[in-house]
């Protein structure tokens, strides 16, 4: 016994008894709407696609500036910092936020007057502090907000805090650590004790890296104490860094 036909639709069969001319023109609008989206989505797909081959240019340059700000040039750093900001703009990455704060500190120390180098730390600042927000614990952005902060006002808890926090989260990122253990150097007596021994752990690892760069980091940053401090555990390697201290000029 063989089971009956399924009967179309009756809207399709009011589709299929019109005559191929009536039907034309509903295929042609059903393509029309499909040309459209295709075209709506390529008007949305590329300004992204832009702004991602932009960004993959803006990355490295920011990497370059976190290593050796000093051979960009101004323009490069403003179309780095631009792109960095665009790409902040329709998304949120940690990483991209503290890029843009370690590009704003360089062009801090070229701007030129002082009031141009504020709104260049301002920026930074604001960089880093959203980088926190979005990543904690993030290796860089406290050792940036710390910078920003000590340049506009160490005074300020915010700075305090920050340097504590940098060295907290990252006493052995080998990022920034000059200036981290610079500004540690520098505010000794402001960080508490489990804060100065994780910095005396950096100051151990310049030591055994560059006595040099360290004797020159502790006379600039008055932080002689500090460093003795920490390498007090080791008479011959402190005995090596005072003899390198006094001969500097």
């Amino acid at each position: 016994m063989t089971e009956p036909a399924e009967k179309p639709h009756p809207v399709l069969e009011r589709y299929y008894a019109l005559d191929p001319e009536r039907r034309r023109p509903a295929r042609l609008i059903v393509a029309l709407i499909a040309v459209l989206a295709g075209v709506l989505l390529l008007l949305l797909a590329v300004p992204r696609l832009f702004a991602a081959i932009e960004l993959l240019d803006a990355r490295s340059t920011a990497e370059r500036a976190e290593v050796d700000g000093a051979k960009l040039t101004a323009a490069q750093l403003e179309s780095t910092a631009g792109a960095l900001q665009h790409a902040l703009e329709w998304q949120d990455d940690a990483d991209l936020a503290a890029l843009l704060a370690a590009v704003r500190l360089v062009q801090a120390t070229r701007a030129d007057p002082p009031e141009r180098a504020t709104e260049r730390l301002m920026q930074a600042s604001d960089a880093a502090k959203r980088a926190v927000r979005l990543s904690p614990a993030h290796p860089t952005a406290w050792t940036l907000l710390a910078m920003a902060q000590q340049d506009l006002d160490p005074r300020q808890p915010l700075f305090h805090d920050a340097l504590q926090r940098a060295i907290a989260v990252a006493p052995y990122d080998p990022r920034y650590r000059l200036q981290r253990v610079e500004m540690a150097c520098r505010y000794w007596h402001q960080i508490d004790a489990p804060t100065r021994q994780l910095a005396s752990a950096e100051i151990r690892i310049l030591a055994a890296r560059d006595l040099n760069a360290l004797a020159a980091l502790a006379k600039r940053s008055y932080g002689l104490q500090a460093v003795r401090d920490a390498l007090a555990n080791d008479a011959a390697l402190l005995e090596r860094f005072d003899a390198v201290y006094i001969a500097l000029p």
